[in-house]
């Protein structure tokens, strides 16, 4: 993977290296810029070349801030890290803007800028759900802008800036994904840039205007009056920025951009091989803390014939003065041996006996009061605002390393392969009583990213499982460190977690999108059916709770299910098109093609809740027009039906969904 970068010239800024990179159209309107900006207190502070390049003088001060650039020029994709140092003998005055990226475009109305987010990772129990939904708007008064198109929303200039923004808990993808698509028209071409911060901690990214009404494309952390000491440096985010376009460009071809910079580049590689979209099995949704290492046994058996390839044992594990999983925290060295008398060895042994890799759930962040971590180290924790709990202060040296030695020692004695990270405290707040300014979170952010890096390093068969209370931490620091994350803590619903992951998937790798099943007790057959197994199918899938109260014969219907997820999953991992608009009720239907732009392989998922059943015939796209393409239902032994390609894209496939609906298509070319 190192091959794909290298460092920007000499001299180069951001905005020279996205115009070497970028589409032809790029250059005339991305202005000259530095590529980032520092706001100070009572001074006008801008930017200023010193020195040697890549070096500038913040004015007014004594700031210097020293700027490096990598680039992948095959993604058109440029890094930008931005490490800023007080080089005077005094306090350098607050700081309240940090913006690790400022890209001032030259654009105006009449180019009809768009912009696109999408939400956090929230755990919804509507639908669509707030988790993932699409968001599009169109500056001022765009003559493009259809108002019964309900992806858009029209952003009168008045209001001045499109915001995403993490909020004020701390929590990097609670309200928003912390990445953001812009597009314009050039003169003959649509030109786009999209932007994403690598950072776990609070974040903002804005398109407007500033005061001077000029289009600008900013984003960095959210802080409030920091003051670095003399000879203090502070590293703010690396923007990840990419660019494309072309005269048919769409918001869905960045999209893509981003897609494949995260499944071929950024994400981490998972023993050996890039990320797929895994068949996974852990026991919290309908367990819970119930479990026992007979029970779990018997999930394994059946886990086991349904082809799952990773079992995690999630929480609750650990020894606990009280029946709920939280009261647990930080006994994190001290297995239940009500619950698995003999330790985990045997069942990590037993899961390994089945074919699969073991996983074991931490949330390593927080402990209980009365908790063992806590009771011999109360000097490594930060209070909260409940007296039962505290926080790992990971901005110290040494509580990493006795974090990464805790969790080193369970990865080698149990051979563990899948590890769920779990974050449920909201840090802000945290945050806010060690430090008002927002400096803290420097370091705490660092000090997580070194405990991961370092476990990955040690580890080389180690996947992380990014989890936050769902998707609350899915920011391309933790993606960066994570195989696979948990989409969602909403497992229920087949229609909110399937549109999860179709909404997500517009700008996230199937592996990033894992969506789980419920399987509570006694629910038996009834719990996972066709619909429910289809509606996981457009990410990661995994299994939950009682599945070994299954009938034989329904195991039997789930592992063909399974099998068949199997034959195009590596699809998952490539370009997405939405043959649909992204549905806003449950009248909407929701189609979506993944394609391999390399073979014209694809596959077509198409969904439906209930108040529009009925027929509909869809092109295609970006299939190969010379291909002859059998189209077959992976879950059905029938002969497929053979079209070519450019007949699917002009005259499309005929779709046909009744109320609580769904089906599957594979297109494999035949020739």
């Amino acid at each position: 993977m190192a091959g794909r970068w290298e460092a920007a010239s000499a001299g180069e800024t951001l905005r020279d290296v996205l115009v070497r990179i970028g589409p032809g159209a790029l250059a005339a309107h991305l202005k000259e810029g530095d590529g980032f900006r520092i706001g100070v207190a009572s001074v006008q502070a801008w930017p200023r070349q010193e020195g040697p390049p890549g070096r500038y003088r913040i004015e007014g001060t004594d700031l210097v801030a020293e700027v490096a650039i990598e680039v992948a020029s095959e993604y058109g994709v440029a890094v930008q890290t931005v490490t800023l140092t007080n080089e005077g003998s005094e306090p350098s005055p607050a700081i309240n803007e940090l913006e690790a990226l400022m890209l001032p475009l030259a654009i105006r109305l009449k180019d009809r800028p768009t912009a696109r987010g999408f939400g956090g990772g929230v755990t919804d129990g509507f639908y669509p759900p707030g988790a993932y939904r699409e968001e599009q708007v169109c500056f001022g008064a765009a003559r493009s802008w259809d108002p019964t198109d309900t992806r858009f929303s029209r952003w009168w200039t008045t209001k001045r800036w499109y915001t995403l923004t993490s909020g004020p808990q701390g929590r990097s993808s609670s309200r928003h994904l912390p990445l953001m698509q812009v597009m314009w028209e050039a003169a003959e071409a649509k030109v786009g840039l999209w932007a994403a911060l690598e950072w776990s901690g609070r974040w903002q990214l804005q398109m407007g205007t500033d005061e001077h009404w000029q289009f600008v494309f900013r984003g960095g952390p959210t802080v409030n009056g920091i003051v670095l000491a003399p000879g203090e440096s502070l590293r703010l985010p690396r923007a990840h920025v990419g660019t494309w376009g072309g005269p048919g460009a769409t918001l869905e071809d960045g999209g893509n951009c981003i897609r494949r910079y995260l499944a071929e580049v950024h994400a981490p590689s998972v023993q050996g091989r890039r990320p797929w979209a895994y068949v996974a099995y852990h026991h919290w949704f309908g367990i819970d803390s119930t479990l026992t290492e007979p029970l779990m046994r018997k999930q394994a058996d059946r886990a086991a014939e349904l082809g799952v390839e990773f079992f995690e044992v999630d929480a609750a594990w650990y020894a606990s003065p009280g029946s709920k999983f939280y009261e647990g925290l930080g006994n994190w060295q001290r297995v239940n041996t009500d619950k698995f008398p003999n330790g985990l060895e045997p069942l990590a042994e037993y899961v390994r006996g089945k074919g699969m890799h073991f996983g074991l759930w931490f949330e390593p962040e927080r402990a209980r009061a009365e908790s063992d971590w806590y009771a011999e180290k109360p000097e490594w924790f930060w209070a909260t605002d409940s007296p039962n709990y505290f926080i790992l202060d990971l901005t110290r040296r040494e509580v990493q390393d006795g974090l990464i030695e805790m969790l080193s020692g369970w990865i080698d004695k149990l051979d563990i392969r899948w590890l769920r990270w779990d974050h449920n405290q909201s840090l802000g707040p945290v945050w806010d009583r060690v430090d008002p300014t927002g400096k803290v979170q420097f370091a705490y952010v660092e000090g997580l990213y070194r405990v991961l890096d370092t476990l990955l390093a040690r580890h080389p068969n180690l996947m992380i499982d990014n989890c936050s209370g769902g998707g609350n931490r899915s920011d391309f620091g933790t993606l960066a460190r994570a195989g696979t994350t948990v989409q969602s803590d909403h497992g229920e619903d087949p229609h909110i977690v399937r549109v999860m992951q179709t909404g997500g998937a517009r700008v996230l790798p199937a592996n990033y999108m894992n969506g789980s099943f419920y399987v509570g007790p006694k629910e038996g057959d009834q719990a996972v059916g066709p619909l429910d197994l289809l509606s996981r199918m457009a990410g990661a899938m995994s299994f939950s709770g009682h599945i070994a109260d299954w009938s034989r014969p329904h195991a039997r219907k789930v592992r063909k299910h399974v099998d068949a997820f199997k034959t195009f999953r590596h699809l998952l991992m490539k370009d997405f098109h939405a043959l649909t608009p992204y549905p806003r009720s449950p009248a909407d239907w929701d189609v979506v093609e993944f394609v391999d732009p390399a073979t014209g392989e694809a596959v077509v998922l198409a969904y439906h809740v209930c108040g529009g059943a009925g027929a509909r015939t869809l092109p295609l796209t970006a299939l190969a027009a010379e291909k002859t393409y059998e189209i077959v239902d992976p879950f059905s032994a029938r002969k497929g039906v053979v079209k070519t390609g450019r007949e699917l894209m002009d005259k499309g496939l005929r779709i046909k969904l009744p109320d609580e609906g769904a089906l599957v298509r594979h297109l494999r070319p035949v020739d």
